[in-house]
């Protein structure tokens, strides 16, 4: 039932090879290699007994249901600056899923209190402007039309979901 803290770093180095360069992590928000970031974590969470889904704001969500409905929320976000720290806001996200192992072990599938894995989206506001972008929108305190006209250095605007 314990923690394996070196799966964890073996699965950041994955997370590396996958999304980096000799530049650094290169996960910036709803960029193509961010998408692969993304579904590299999906298919890490397909082994548990977790709901998944996108939010409206983009945040990857995974709900591991308890007898109670009041939720323990872990994570962080996937996305990075350019040439950004390749442990930034990735390890929480990768932390959060060895603990959901853990629970999910622990509590054989229904641990007392819903838990839930968030990959907040575009956090780091590299590409749009807009830092904590993901985590305001799920507390309220994102201006919607100022998000709807938030546009790239290409002048290509914010994905919808």
């Amino acid at each position: 039932m314990a923690l394996e803290p070196q799966r964890t770093i073996t699965e950041l180095k994955e997370l590396r090879a996958l999304t980096g360069d000799e530049n650094g992590a290169q996960r910036v928000a709803f960029t193509p290699v961010w998408i692969a970031a993304r579904a590299w974590l999906r298919k890490k969470l397909e082994a548990l007994p977790v709901e998944t889904h996108v939010d409206a704001a983009g945040n990857l969500w995974s709900t591991l249901r308890g007898d109670s409905e009041r939720a323990l929320v872990i994570g962080g976000h996937m996305d990075s600056v350019p040439n950004g720290g390749w442990l930034d806001g990735c390890l929480n996200v990768l932390a959060g899923l060895e603990i959901l192992r853990r629970i999910n072990t622990q509590y054989r599938g229904k641990p007392p209190v819903t838990v839930r894995l968030v990959d907040w989206a575009d956090e780091e506001g590299a590409r749009f402007g807009k830092s904590l972008f993901g985590s305001s929108a799920c507390s309220g305190n994102l201006d919607l039309e100022e998000a709807r006209g938030l546009k790239d250095k290409n002048g290509i605007g914010l994905p919808r979901h």
